[in-house]
């Protein structure tokens, strides 16, 4: 399979996921919608559940952030070492699991979404409701 099909496919298969998920659909979040929600994350030296404000990308089922300096950023470090976080919008409450994204298609896919003029220099993390 061509890696041009096998990226369609990809995309359809998440856009389909994205659609009959009831917990999403709740929201009424649409492929592309960016807003801002509550990202809990846990310690990795505490153990103790973390929350910061960050603006989501809402992409396939799946809901992405995006960080400039994973190093200096505890949220990050703490999605890496720690995948478990949940996302709070409004009411509404999801547990997820985070990793890095490494596919550069998908990568530059969320960040176009994200800002009007991407900045490329991101890291882009998945969150996939369980």
């Amino acid at each position: 399979m061509s890696r041009g099909l096998s990226l369609t496919l990809g995309i359809l298969v998440n856009l389909l996921r994205g659609m009959w998920n009831p917990i999403v659909r709740a929201m009424n979040l649409k492929d592309g919608s960016v807003f801002v929600a509550a990202l809990t994350t846990m310690g990795r030296k505490t153990g103790l559940p973390r929350t910061v404000q960050v603006r989501l990308v809402y992409s396939g089922g799946r809901f992405y952030a995006s960080s400039s300096n994973v190093e200096g950023k505890h949220w990050c470090q703490n999605m890496i070492r720690n995948p478990s976080v949940e996302i709070k919008m409004g009411s509404e409450r999801f547990p997820c699991i985070a990793r890095r994204v490494t596919d550069e298609a998908i990568r530059t896919r969320i960040l176009t979404l994200r800002d009007s003029a991407p900045r490329m220099d991101r890291v882009v993390f998945e969150m996939a409701p369980k």
